[in-house]
């Protein structure tokens, strides 16, 4: 993985549900097995974990490219841009496997998505720097 060409501060905030039917700690292992951080805040039956830097992006920043889903991954930060922030979503179910899937509607992982918020002065540079346009 290449550095990205970011100046500013990139934070990361990772979230998800744990359904009744699931073990938290299993969710939170495949939150950070994707995203490296803690996910250690547990609000009710969500997870959620924070952190700084690209280096939290390693695993995305590698797999989205191995699985041709880039042109998935820019399309959700583009179109869920607000200011200096933005997220998309992964399967969860991939995630408990160490996989990244891109999803576009949390239908499509049954068990609830991973929500990934990105949040950076240079947003436009990071995201060029995660998923280049072709």
């Amino acid at each position: 993985m290449r550095k990205p060409p970011v100046t500013s501060l990139i934070e990361v905030k990772v979230e998800a549900s744990v359904n009744p039917s699931e073990d938290p700690d299993k969710i939170i292992d495949a939150m950070n097995s994707i995203v490296r951080c803690s996910p250690e805040f547990r609000y009710g039956s969500r997870v959620i974990g924070k952190t700084t830097g690209a280096g939290a992006l390693e695993k995305i920043y590698e797999q989205v490219r191995s699985r041709s889903a880039m042109g998935v991954l820019r399309r959700m930060l583009l179109d869920n841009r607000a200011g200096t922030s933005t997220w998309f979503l992964l399967n969860k179910q991939a995630a408990t496997a160490g996989i990244a899937v891109v999803i576009e509607d949390e239908g499509e992982s049954p068990l609830g998505p991973i929500r990934v918020t990105l949040a950076c002065e240079e947003l436009d540079t990071l995201t060029d720097w995660l998923v280049p346009d072709q």
